[in-house]
């Protein structure tokens, strides 16, 4: 696996120094798309009344970033209902009215938020988020004081949209895919999932995850099957402003240390909803069979010889069999090297037509081959058989390579001593994405089972706290140290969500939730 870290964002040594001083106010510089054209305008600074941001890893393994915007709008500045010529350079941003009756103050603009303190240093660009459904919502506070309100979403809400105008009787099949590897985007299942959301190769900034995956059905948003991808491949994903995704496994560097110096407030607390002492793993298993026999035919009615071999009469006039009907389909499996016969989700290298119609066996005059459809459907074959004379069919078959799945395989590890100690607390897992690539030296699935568990059954902590500092460049997923008196420390723990709460009139506020992870 090729390795990315998750760090801190960089900031220069005299940011860094300034940041230390509570005495440096913390400054917020905004700015704005309005016209969709990729050229970034940055309102006046007093403008900004506050700004939090909310950055958190779901459960389901992405990380997600919400907003919270206000902007002074006494002038009517951020109105969206006074039209106006656009000009930026006078404060003038809505413009004029279009054919949807909005201006340029509307759902779905694009905003940057960047970050400094005290004077004359440079601002950080820390977040691109979007204006959410609902806009810029005008507020009044007294007679006199007027506020634009804005709810802010990054791309990951975008993501988890894709599937509104999904076509829901094709899900999308993807084979011979590994998980993550920019170098062969067309086999990357983090770059085919994305590219379901218009992502290219240039807007993604990924770690190469190198196992392998026969088979995957898509059945969830871009954002679900990205995260589920994190989830069991230990990355860190979210929409980033260095890239527009990004997927990278983090390493063991200590980013930070939170310390007596720089925190104001903190609470340690039991990780105790974490624990598990079971995992039971269950999925369906797909396994590549090439060169197999996917269908042979042996539709009723038959008639049996003196050995018993079957028979299939073809009869001009009368009882037409299915197979001389339109939509007949030919279903495939395939049996394994132990004789298990198993139902073929995905074939490919099929025979040809001219070697199916060399192969079929008649007693009688030859069978005529109206429709052999083998790639409309990858898990079947569209067949029409018919005859201008009686005739007997003794074979038919098609031939090829397949993926086939077998349901409900299963992968079950406990801990003896902790189950004897606290009964058995288990975790059931689901997913498609579990794959049979040997990492150090068995199979990954047994590897993560076995990091997992050992993860889950230790007793960790949790802890919440605050400071003042400017510590705006940390992010989701960062490990940090924490190193306060009367033994609230931990050599190592990553950050889950972090809260940037900027006012004019208030004192910085960044507070962080984090979990151990020696």
């Amino acid at each position: 696996m090729g390795q990315r870290r998750m760090k801190f964002y960089t900031i220069d040594d005299t940011l860094g120094e300034r940041l230390k001083d509570r005495r440096n106010r913390v400054r917020v510089q905004v700015s704005f798309d309005f016209t969709g054209t990729g050229v970034e305008v940055t309102i006046p600074e007093f403008d900004v009344v506050s700004l939090t941001v909310t950055s958190l890893q779901e459960k389901t393994g992405g990380t997600v970033t919400r907003a919270t915007l206000e902007l002074d709008n006494t002038l009517g500045t951020y109105c969206p209902r006074l039209f106006e010529t656009y000009r930026p350079g006078y404060n003038k941003y809505n413009g004029e009215k279009q054919e949807d009756g909005l201006g340029y103050l509307r759902p779905g603009v694009q905003v940057f938020m960047s970050y400094s303190a005290g004077k004359d240093l440079a601002f950080v660009k820390r977040f691109n988020l979007y204006v959410d459904d609902n806009g810029f919502q005008q507020t009044a506070i007294g007679s006199k004081h007027w506020i634009t309100k804005l709810g802010l979403v990054d791309l990951s809400q975008k993501l988890k949209e894709t599937d509104k105008n999904r076509d829901w009787t094709n899900d999308e099949l993807l084979v011979h895919c590994v998980i993550c590897d920019k170098g062969n985007a067309g086999f990357s299942l983090v770059h085919r999932i994305a590219e379901r959301a218009g992502l290219g190769v240039d807007d993604i900034d990924c770690s190469t995850v190198t196992e392998y995956l026969p088979y995957v059905k898509l059945t969830g948003t871009v954002w679900d099957e990205l995260s589920s991808l994190a989830f069991f491949y230990d990355a860190h994903i979210e929409t980033a402003p260095e890239k527009p995704l990004v997927f990278v496994y983090s390493d063991d560097v200590v980013q930070f240390t939170f310390d007596n110096s720089n925190v104001t407030h903190i609470r340690i607390y039991d990780l105790l909803d974490q624990y598990r002492n079971t995992l039971r793993l269950k999925w369906t298993r797909y396994r590549e069979l090439t060169g197999r026999e996917l269908w042979r035919y042996k539709d009723a009615p038959v008639i049996y010889l003196a050995d018993l071999s079957a028979t299939f009469p073809f009869v001009v006039d009368g009882t037409k069999r299915g197979i001389e009907e339109d939509g007949y389909a030919a279903r495939y499996t395939a049996k394994t090297d132990e004789g298990k016969t198993l139902t073929v989700v995905y074939a490919e290298n099929i025979e040809t037509q001219e070697v199916f119609e060399s192969s079929l066996v008649t007693q009688g005059p030859a069978l005529q081959t109206l429709l052999y459809d083998v790639i409309g459907k990858r898990d079947r074959a569209m067949l029409k058989l018919g005859t201008i004379e009686n005739t007997v069919l003794l074979s038919a078959s098609i031939h090829g390579d397949a993926i086939a799945g077998e349901p409900n395989f299963c992968h079950y590890i406990s801990d003896s001593e902790e189950t004897a100690a606290n009964g058995t607390v288990a975790l059931n897992i689901t997913t498609p994405y579990l794959s049979e690539s040997e990492r150090d030296g068995q199979p990954y699935y047994r590897w993560w089972a076995e990091r997992k568990l050992d993860k889950l059954k230790k007793k960790r902590k949790g802890f919440f706290l605050k400071t003042n500092n400017g510590v705006f460049h940390a992010r989701v997923g960062a490990p940090c140290r924490i190193a306060m008196r009367d033994g609230l420390t931990a050599d190592r723990a990553v950050i889950r969500e972090m809260e940037l709460r900027y006012r004019y009139d208030e004192a910085f506020v960044a507070s962080f939730t984090l979990e151990e992870d020696d």
